[in-house]
């Protein structure tokens, strides 16, 4: 070939000896990333999280685990009862898929931090977590996290609140900093469609059924204190509007409420419903002059104490 090598010219034995030289690194370390993904102990790595998990009073089991990626997990059929913090066990959580993946250059500086991505409750959430390095305040530092289309019958909310509820709903949350709760920041926000109120108690009342429509809430968090800047439902059996604050502490119950709630239900369901079209007609003081009801839920998350009026 003018101007140039020919074919033959590159192919010496020289040249070749050299590019076999330069491939054999190569090769190597490919093998032997093979070989940590297929002979890795992930089942030794998830029998050993369960234990963990149990040393720190939670109870988790996982039907399988495999890797994910280079270096990430992936498991499935997870389930997970957290530590209680009262008398009470918690609700249970299951997912059918739970994606870890953890961030190499924050395992180099000691910390730990991972993205993550559930498949559970009729929808997928994803997002990025960093955990407290401060063991007066264990738990999760900053949460970044993105949900949709979670189907709220299937959630556990009746063992949380006592409430059973239907619907499809959408999570947002963005927070910078968790740990001290006295200096949490960040934001939250809560759209849904379709919601309902299908039954439950409450502080020994039984809810009638009653629809709530669309749901709109978003909330800012700074200095450990939660301020709902919009919360509202529309379209429904009662349109409901909520404002106040709730001040954060370690122990979620203890957290302290200051919220006033005002709820507008439409004639037709408040007719079918007998017992609560008499009860509010004994609250005269949450009566409002447009016709709506307000009342007002103060002190710890887990004793709310109530009175109508704001």
């Amino acid at each position: 070939m003018a101007g140039g090598l020919t074919l033959a010219q590159l192919a010496t034995p020289e040249r070749v000896q050299k590019l076999r030289r330069g491939a054999i690194p190569a090769v190597a370390v490919l093998s032997f990333l093979l070989f940590l993904l297929f002979t890795f102990p992930y089942e030794m790595i998830g029998r050993r999280m369960e234990a963990e998990a149990k040393r720190a009073g939670a109870d988790l089991t996982i039907g399988s685990i495999g890797g994910y990626g280079l270096f990430g997990v992936r498991a499935r059929d997870v389930r997970l009862r957290p530590a209680s913090s009262g008398g009470e066990p918690a609700p249970e959580l299951r997912f059918a898929r739970v994606d870890v993946s953890p961030d190499l250059f924050a395992l180099l500086l000691r910390r730990t931090s991972f993205a993550f991505r559930l498949e559970g409750y009729g929808g997928t959430a994803r997002g990025h977590a960093a955990l407290s390095n401060d063991p007066k305040f264990p738990g999760i530092q900053s949460l970044e996290l993105t949900s949709s289309d979670l189907d709220l019958h299937a959630l556990p909310l009746k063992e949380l609140t006592g409430v059973d509820a239907s619907g499809r709903a959408t999570l947002q949350v963005d927070t910078s900093s968790l740990q001290p709760p006295e200096g949490a920041r960040g934001s939250l926000s809560v759209s849904g469609r379709q919601l309902a109120v299908t039954g439950g108690t409450v502080s020994g009342f039984s809810l009638p059924r009653a629809t709530l429509g669309d749901l709109d809430l978003s909330m800012t968090i700074d200095r450990g204190v939660a301020r709902l800047d919009r919360a509202q439902a529309r379209g429904g059996d009662l349109d409901l509007e909520a404002d106040g604050s709730v001040r954060l502490r370690a122990l979620l119950g203890l957290s302290q409420a200051d919220l006033h709630v005002r709820l507008r239900p439409n004639d037709r369901w408040l007719n079918e419903n007998a017992f609560v079209k008499g009860a509010l007609g004994l609250a005269q003081n949450a009566r409002q002059s447009d016709g709506s009801y307000v009342f007002s839920f103060t002190g710890p998350l887990s004793r709310l104490n109530s009175r109508p009026g704001r």
